[in-house]
């Protein structure tokens, strides 16, 4: 249930950011502080010097690619007013946040590393807010799962995520959302590689210090993810003082959230053993998950000339045309269309060497061996000293099942020392539960970040762990 302006009753003023205006560099991290602490400090602005490139700039990589963090092309995008913020919100089905600042979008791109350590750049949406607040601090924004192919990245569109991202923007926080390496830029996006994936978003947080410069931005206190999203902030969470050396998050919410946390995540094991099994009985996320990941995989660590390689000989073309053509809901329907059955997804060697290695038995060897060796070694462990986390979840959703994802994300966060906060609605589905939970969830950050009263929803109970 909506509670229009519960926001105005919670504290804006003092945020607590800590006063450094990049994270701290983890071991061996000699590119993280590219800000140079001994020049005088700038001034906020919702215009950036640096954004004086054109959008597709921010799709190119430059043949030496700098330190991270650093902003390669910017490119100023719409302008809210005050006003017109809250229209969006609205529109975006976020109406129960009340605007206190308008907002600039800001589309860029900025240096990173892939998940072997390889420099690589990122574009992504920023959200500055005209009246940032006290101590600038950044809130930081999990994408879903929109696709491999180029034209799915987020920021292509002109207000991308503005459900997710623009109810931060909207109150003083300034927000961005990477697309991730590979996706609208050359290369291919390593998709749900918890370790790239979050050190791209921390890399975010330096590529806003560098836009505004020295001594204005403040330190990441929040992150916010839905989907793909929320699996990848509950990995920030687990990786951040490994990544920066820091622990300056103070909230972590994940929504409906695709954590990938053992093989039978997303029913992964479950399209390996059922070869037979139509593709469109096997669930909305599997299918489309598993050849999602073994692409990924597979192209980035391997090579891109081997990205096709899980797939079985006959099918290569047609699912490679259809991963690099596609974004997520019409690939997933092109899939259950040309590939009927479970088995027309997975070369069957492959199939039988990461089955063996799940069970410990003859034949883990090959291929398969060295993508269960990546798959496992992938898996993060929740921070008990960390931020604080919050799951959001619907009980009618059937891409990510409440018992089979969040229900067995809760049991590992317990596990590691880490007692979530929930929010559950019992009639949101996958499609709905942002629109029906950001207002409790930016609320919950909110309270968190300022040390404000937090909200509890009228739900806190999901099923048993299935798997």
């Amino acid at each position: 249930m909506k509670r229009l302006g519960i926001f105005a009753s919670l504290v804006c003023a003092a945020c607590g950011a800590p006063g450094s205006s990049t994270p701290d560099a983890g071991a061996g991290d000699t590119d993280a502080h590219v800000v140079d602490v001994d020049a005088p400090p700038a001034v906020w602005t919702t215009d950036p010097a640096a954004c004086t490139a054109v959008l597709d700039a921010i799709y190119t990589i430059p043949s030496t690619i700098p330190a991270r963090g650093t902003i390669v092309a910017c490119a100023l995008g719409e302008a809210l007013d005050l006003q017109a913020a809250q229209g969006a919100l609205t529109a975006a089905g976020a109406e129960g946040v009340v605007a206190t600042t308008g907002v600039r979008i800001v589309k860029l791109s900025y240096a990173t590393v892939r998940g072997d350590g390889s420099p690589a750049v990122t574009s992504a949406t920023a959200y500055l807010p005209q009246t940032p607040r006290g101590g600038v601090p950044v809130v930081l924004v999990g994408r879903s799962t929109s696709g491999l192919a180029d034209g799915c990245a987020p920021s292509k569109e002109a207000r991308p995520q503005p459900n997710l991202a623009l109810p931060f923007g909207a109150r003083g926080f300034v927000t961005i959302t990477p697309d991730f390496a590979g996706l609208g830029n050359p290369g291919t996006h390593a998709y749900l590689d918890n370790h790239e994936a979050a050190a791209q978003l921390f890399d975010g947080a330096r590529a806003l210090a560098n836009l505004q410069g020295p001594g204005v931005v403040g330190a990441p206190v929040a992150a916010v993810g839905y989907s793909q999203g929320g699996g990848i902030v509950l990995s920030a969470q687990a990786l951040e003082h490994a990544i920066t050396g820091a622990r300056t998050l103070k909230a972590v919410a994940a929504i409906a959230p695709e954590w990938p946390i053992s093989t039978r995540s997303f029913g992964y094991e479950d399209v390996l053993r059922n070869p037979d099994r139509l593709t469109g009985l096997a669930g909305l996320a599997p299918p489309t998950v598993t050849v999602l990941r073994h692409y990924g995989y597979f192209a980035n660590r391997v090579g891109a000339a081997n990205a096709g390689d899980s797939f079985p000989a006959t099918e290569r073309t047609s699912i490679t045309n259809s991963i690099e053509s596609l974004c997520t809901v019409p690939l997933g329907g092109a899939l259950g269309a040309q590939q009927t059955r479970l088995r027309d997804l997975v070369d069957p060697t492959f199939r039988a060497q990461v089955l063996a290695c799940i069970d410990g038995a003859p034949g883990c060897t090959g291929a398969g061996q060295a993508f269960h060796a990546w798959l496992v070694s992938d898996f993060v462990t929740a921070d008990p000293a960390g931020a604080r986390v919050l799951i959001a979840q619907g009980l009618a959703d059937q891409v990510m099942p409440a018992a089979g994802e969040a229900a067995c994300d809760v049991a590992k966060l317990r596990a590691e020392g880490v007692e979530p906060a929930l929010c559950v609605d019992n009639l949101a589905t996958h499609d709905t539960v942002l629109e029906r939970r950001i207002e409790d969830v930016a609320a919950w950050i909110e309270a968190v970040v300022t040390g404000g009263t937090e909200p509890a929803c009228a739900s806190r109970v999901l099923p048993a762990c299935s798997r």
